[in-house]
């Protein structure tokens, strides 16, 4: 570990992060809530940034940062902002419990959307426009963010990398910077029609952009208690199923249609398979709830309204799926482990990974029963090498072990297994709601401190896709190194 550059790189980072505190300044003097916002967040402000520039006041000779350093470095960026936040929410009076605090504050950063608030409409609105845009930020990535508006060096793609979810096949340009310039561009217009769209429905402009940033962070904190539900609309439904749907989408997918059309964005074997699957669980659900609702227009909304957020691990609801078929709850775990796609803000597997596990067993089984066959895996036409197939099927190991250790942890403060496995889910996918006890109508509140810790840090290790994590509890990352 080569202590100097990573303390004076993660202080230039820190610095930038601390002037986002400033952000709910603004809303504060709108709605005049700033006296409150001043002795909270204006002072974390001033105080992280302070401590972050003691960090930078010695530059390293030679600042080198290898990929090991540039995943702690993530995953302590991602820790002290988010225990930053939390002091901001007990500063504010608004949550007062630091466990509740920091279980809040990582919960939007890595756009989980799991609330321990029973009543969110009594939240300032500051602190409410704070929550959502945690999601925004963390949607893309802090540091991607932090790296856009620093100059940037060389050695940031080791931290870039700890941060991208999902498998890398490819690039989208030669030059790093210019491709998170692209893509925050395609992410920052995508929020804004969102914002209008719904704006142009039944929300007020506040509404629309709390919603709107929870979804292109695919978050889905919301300012009302009941969530979209509130507004029984099913216009707004609509554009929002579209919209976690479209913010699902790999982002290089995008930047293809924009420079090379539709036609060849459409040659993504992964977008093809996350449709595919979209609407085939879509429509099985439907069935499903049509016995329950008896029509077929309010079945068809809220059936691809609830895939579409949970799919997309957004987490937004209208309607309370825990008093669904048990086989529409099978179905809505599965898309919530699947997730999005590579390369969007979504959580989950990845579409691409599920791809690769079962063209891997396919391929096993051609080998199987004829040895003498040749047979490959391929994606989008390419031979996968076997060093990103082991990849891949290592990242499904480490899953299922963070999956297994944190079901057992949480069920010492739960006897429903259901309860137990599927808060485990949806804070390692990054989703939201569970299902149980910890369903749409309800929230995390009545959770004690330990497995809410547990849970804050399986959303973190979830949001940094495991190795980060890994890597801090290993003795040897610490070792010295000039």
């Amino acid at each position: 570990m080569n202590y100097s550059s990573v303390r004076f790189a993660l202080g230039r980072i820190l610095q930038i992060c601390a002037a986002l505190f400033l952000l709910p300044l603004i809303v504060a003097l709108f709605y005049g809530e700033t006296k409150s916002a001043l002795r909270s967040f204006a002072v974390v402000a001033l105080v992280f940034f302070l401590l972050a520039s003691l960090m930078t006041l010695k530059k390293p000779k030679h600042l080198r940062l290898r990929a090991s350093e540039g995943m702690i470095i993530t995953l302590l960026t991602w820790l002290i902002i988010s225990i930053a936040s939390a002091f901001a929410f007990m500063l504010a009076g608004e949550i007062t419990n630091f466990v509740d605090a920091f279980f809040e504050s990582a919960s939007g950063f890595t756009t989980t959307g799991s609330t321990i608030l029973s009543d969110i409409e009594a939240m300032s609105h500051y602190c409410l426009f704070w929550r959502s845009f945690t999601h925004f930020v963390g949607g893309m990535g802090v540091l991607v963010f932090a790296f856009i508006i620093s100059s940037g060096s060389a050695d940031s793609v080791n931290i870039m990398k700890a941060e991208m979810p999902g498998p890398r096949f490819g690039k989208l340009t030669a030059r790093l910077r210019t491709m998170a310039l692209v893509l925050y561009g395609i992410y920052f217009a995508m929020t804004l029609v969102t914002i209008l769209l719904l704006y142009l429905g039944d929300m007020s402009l506040f509404d629309a952009i709390i919603h709107g940033l929870g979804t292109a962070g695919t978050g889905g904190f919301s300012n009302k208690n009941a969530s979209i539900g509130y507004y029984n609309s099913s216009y707004i439904n609509w554009v929002l199923t579209i919209a976690m749907f479209l913010f699902g989408v790999n982002f290089q997918v995008y930047f293809v249609s924009i420079s090379r059309g539709l036609k060849e964005a459409f040659k993504s074997e992964e977008l093809r398979w996350y449709l595919a699957i979209y609407l085939f669980v879509s429509a099985l659900v439907f069935f499903g709830n049509f016995r329950i609702y008896g029509s077929v227009g309010f079945s068809f909304e809220h059936s691809f309204f609830a895939i579409s957020s949970l799919m997309s691990t957004t987490g937004y609801s209208t309607v309370d799926f825990t008093l669904w078929p048990l086989v529409s709850q099978m179905l809505l775990i599965l898309v919530m482990v699947i997730g999005g796609s590579a390369g969007s803000t979504a959580g989950g597997l990845k579409v691409s990974r599920v791809v690769v596990y079962l063209k891997s067993i396919r391929e096993e089984v051609i080998k199987t029963r004829e040895p003498r066959q040749i047979s490959a895996v391929r994606m989008d036409g390419e031979i996968l090498p076997d060093s990103t197939k082991q990849s891949v099927l290592r990242y499904l190991v480490i899953y299922l072990m963070f999956l297994g250790v944190g079901t057992v942890l949480v069920s010492f403060d739960s006897n429903d297994l259901m309860t137990s496995f599927s808060v485990t889910v949806t804070a390692l996918n990054n989703v939201g709601p569970g299902l149980g006890r910890a369903g749409p109508a309800s929230n995390f509140s009545s959770f004690s401190d330990f497995t809410k810790i547990v849970l804050t840090f399986l959303m973190i290790a979830g949001r940094l896709e495991f190795m980060p994590l890994l890597l801090f509890f290993s003795p040897k990352t610490w070792k010295r190194t000039s």
